[in-house]
C-alpha cells in the first residue's frame, strides 16, 4: 500500500460509507484495486443488485455466469456480514433466460431483514407460478419504505406487524387470502403516511383502504376493476388514474388539499356514449362528493368527459381555489361550466392547452357555445384572478378563446401564457401583439408570456 495512499487508511466502516454513495457495481470494482479493498464492498449498507447485468444476450456461457452472480449476491447478502444493510434494491428476472432462481431470492430477503433493512425495493419479472413473499417481511420492526413490483404472492398471517413502515408501493402483486388483503395489511402498519397501489392486469380486484395515518395515496389501474372505498380522514394528496372503477362504495377524505384524477374507459365504449348508445358502467358520484373539500384540483379531458356523461349534478366545492383542465381536441369542456359554477372560491384556473372538441353545451365558458340561445353565466361570477394557458400556439380560434376569457372575467389580475417559439419571429411577434391588444373585463388584469425556444 503506497505510504501516500491516505483512504486505504481508514476505517473500515468510514470506507463502506464511502463506497454507499457510488454504484454498488462500482463499489464491487474496487476490490480490484488492492488486498486491502478485496472485501471492503461487503460494507456498502446501500446496495442495488439487477440480475440482468449478469446474464449475457446470448446463450454462451449463461448459466455459469449466473451461477457465478448468484455466489456473488450470496457473499453480499452473507449473514455473518460485519455490517448493516439499510437499503436494497433486487431486480430480478426469475425463469427469464435463466433468471434467479426464487427459492434464492427469498433467502437473499430474509438475510437482509436479518440485518435491520429500513428501504427494501424489490421488482420481479416472472415466469410461471410466482413465489409467496417471506412471512418476515410483514413482521419486521425496521422497515420504513417497502416496495413489491410484480411476480410476488401477498399472503398474510395473524401476526403481520410493520410498526415502523411510512411508504408501501405495490405494484401488480398477487393476493391470497380474499378481496381487501390490501386493506388488512394497511390496518398493521399503524404509522403508514405514503401508499401507491398499481395494477396492471385484468384481475377482479376489491378494497377498502382505512387510515387515519395515511397522508398520500397514489392508485393507478391499467385495467377495469370492481371497486374501492376510501376512509382517509388525515390524507392531504390524492392522485387517481388509469380505469375507472365500477364502484366507490365510500369516499371519506375530509382534509384532502390536492387531488389529481386521471380517469378513462375503453374508447369503444366510450364512443357509443357519445353518440347515446350506451351508458357509464361506473358509479363515480360517491368518489366526486369525497374530494369537494380540496384545494387544488387537476382533471385530466378524460375525466372531465366522464363527470359529463356521469354526474348530472356536481357538490359544492367550497375549498377550491386551483382548478387545471388536461387539454384533448377529442374531448370537450360540457362539465366545466357547472364545475366552475360550484367552486365560488375558485382564484386560479390553468389549461394545459385550449385546443378541445367543438360542442354547443361548453355554455358560457367557451367561444364554440350557440349564441342564439340563451346562455347562463359562469365566467362573468366567477372570482378567478389568475388564468395560465400552457401550450398557447396562437391559433385564431385560440385567439378568439382568449378574447372570451378576458372580457368574461371580471376580477382577473394576472394572465399567464406559454408559448413555444416556432422559429418563424416576426409571426410569433404579431401573435403575442394580437393578444396583448384585446380588450379586458378587469382593469387590474396583466399578461405575462413565457416564449419557450423549441429544440432542432
Amino acid at each position: 500500500m503506497n505510504a501516500k495512499d491516505v483512504i486505504s487508511r481508514l476505517p473500515d466502516e468510514v470506507l463502506g460509507r464511502i463506497l454507499s454513495f457510488i454504484s454498488t457495481k462500482e463499489a464491487v470494482s474496487t476490490s480490484l484495486l488492492s488486498k486491502r479493498w478485496r472485501n471492503v464492498f461487503v460494507l456498502v449498507s446501500n446496495l442495488v443488485i439487477d440480475d440482468r447485468q449478469s446474464v449475457p444476450k446470448t446463450k454462451q456461457n449463461r448459466s455459469e455466469i449466473h451461477q457465478n452472480f448468484m455466489a456473488f449476491v450470496d457473499k453480499l447478502l452473507d449473514p455473518q456480514r460485519g455490517s448493516s444493510i439499510k437499503k436494497l434494491t433486487l431486480k430480478s428476472h426469475v425463469g427469464v433466460r435463466g433468471g434467479t432462481d426464487s427459492s434464492r431470492i427469498q433467502t437473499w430477503i430474509c438475510n437482509v431483514l436479518d440485518h435491520g433493512v429500513v428501504d427494501l425495493d424489490m421488482f420481479i419479472t416472472l415466469k410461471g407460478k410466482s413465489p409467496p413473499v417471506p412471512s418476515l417481511i410483514f413482521k419486521s420492526k425496521t422497515l420504513v419504505k417497502l416496495r413489491l413490483g410484480r411476480g410476488f404472492t401477498i399472503k398474510l398471517s395473524q401476526d403481520v406487524s410493520l410498526p415502523m413502515l411510512r411508504t408501501l408501493f405495490l405494484d401488480s402483486v398477487n393476493f391470497v387470502g380474499g378481496h381487501n388483503v390490501v386493506g388488512t395489511l394497511i390496518s398493521r402498519c399503524p404509522v403508514l403516511e405514503e401508499l401507491v397501489v398499481e395494477e396492471r392486469r385484468c384481475v377482479d380486484w376489491t378494497c377498502s383502504v382505512s387510515s387515519t395515518s395515511l397522508k398520500r395515496l397514489h392508485i393507478r389501474f391499467d385495467r377495469k376493476f370492481t371497486s374501492i372505498s376510501l376512509d382517509a380522514p388525515n390524507l392531504v394528496y390524492y392522485k387517481h388514474s388509469g380505469y375507472v372503477l365500477g364502484k366507490y362504495p365510500n369516499v371519506k377524505l375530509d382534509s384532502l388539499i390536492e387531488a389529481r384524477l386521471n380517469l378513462r374507459m375503453d374508447e369503444r365504449r366510450m364512443q357509443g356514449v357519445r353518440n347515446g348508445d350506451g351508458s357509464i358502467p361506473a358509479d363515480i358520484r360517491n368518489l366526486i362528493n369525497g374530494i369537494k373539500n380540496v384545494r387544488i384540483l387537476h382533471l385530466s379531458s378524460h375525466t372531465l368527459e366522464l363527470l359529463y356523461f356521469s354526474c348530472k349534478e356536481m357538490p359544492l366545492f367550497d375549498s377550491l381555489v386551483s382548478l387545471s383542465i388536461g387539454n384533448d381536441k377529442e374531448r370537450g369542456w360540457q362539465m366545466l361550466p357547472l364545475l366552475i359554477k360550484n367552486s365560488p372560491n375558485l382564484e386560479t384556473l390553468i389549461f394545459m392547452g385550449l385546443d378541445h372538441y367543438i360542442t354547443n353545451k361548453c355554455g358560457d365558458v367557451c367561444v364554440c357555445y350557440d349564441t342564439e340561445e340563451s346562455i347562463t353565466s359562469c365566467l362573468s361570477s366567477s372570482q378567478v384572478k389568475v388564468l395560465e394557458i400552457l401550450s398557447y400556439q396562437g391559433t385564431t380560434r385560440e385567439l378568439n378563446q382568449m378574447k372570451h376569457f378576458l372580457e368574461k372575467l371580471p376580477c382577473l389580475e394576472l394572465v399567464k401564457i406559454c408559448t413555444v417559439n416556432n422559429s418563424n419571429n416576426l409571426q410569433t411577434t404579431m401573435e403575442l401583439r394580437n393578444l396583448m391588444m384585446l380588450p379586458r373585463a378587469s382593469s387590474k388584469c396583466k399578461i405575462q408570456v413565457m416564449v419557450l425556444t423549441k429544440n432542432k
